[in-house]
C-alpha cells in the first residue's frame, strides 16, 4: 500500500517513526488507516534530506501534542543552506574539470599516437595560477 517493504515498517516501529501496531490473533501487524499517510510522510521527508533522526523527534513532539513547525523549518534551512554549499562545490569541481580536460584535449593532440601524454602525471602537479587563482 506505501510501497515499502515490512523491514522497512518494522524499522520505522524501532525508530519510532511509526507507532507500534496492535496485532491479531495470529500475531499480523493490524496498522491504523492513517498509518500510510504516516508512512508516506516519513518516505517524502527523508527525500528531502531529513534523518529518521531528526523525524523520531519530530515526530515525537507532534505526537505529543506539540507544535514542532518552527523546529521543522530551521532544519530545512540548514538542510537548504548545505545543498546550496554542495552545489557550489560542484561547480567549482566541473569548473575544474572542465579545464583539465580541455588541457587534456590540447596535450593529446601533440602527442603521436602510442605514446604516454603524462596526463596522470599532470594531477600530481600543482595547478598553476591560471588554473586556480586564489
Amino acid at each position: 500500500m506505501t510501497g515499502v517493504s515490512t523491514d522497512t515498517l518494522r524499522h520505522y516501529e524501532r525508530m519510532r517513526v511509526l507507532p507500534k501496531p496492535s496485532r491479531s490473533a495470529g500475531g499480523y501487524r493490524q496498522y491504523l488507516p492513517d498509518a500510510a499517510d504516516r508512512v508516506r510522510l516519513i518516505r517524502r521527508a527523508i527525500s528531502l534530506g531529513f534523518s529518521l533522526a531528526e523525524l523520531t523527534r519530530i515526530l515525537g513532539v507532534r505526537d505529543r501534542g506539540g507544535a514542532p513547525c518552527r523546529q521543522v523549518h530551521a532544519l530545512a534551512v540548514e538542510k537548504l543552506s548545505k545543498i546550496d554549499r554542495q552545489i557550489a562545490e560542484l561547480m567549482a569541481l566541473r569548473s575544474e574539470l572542465q579545464s583539465l580536460v580541455a588541457g587534456w584535449g590540447e596535450q593529446l593532440d601533440r602527442t603521436p599516437n602510442g605514446q604516454r601524454a603524462g596526463l596522470l602525471e599532470a594531477l600530481i602537479q600543482p595547478p598553476s595560477k591560471e588554473e586556480n587563482p586564489k
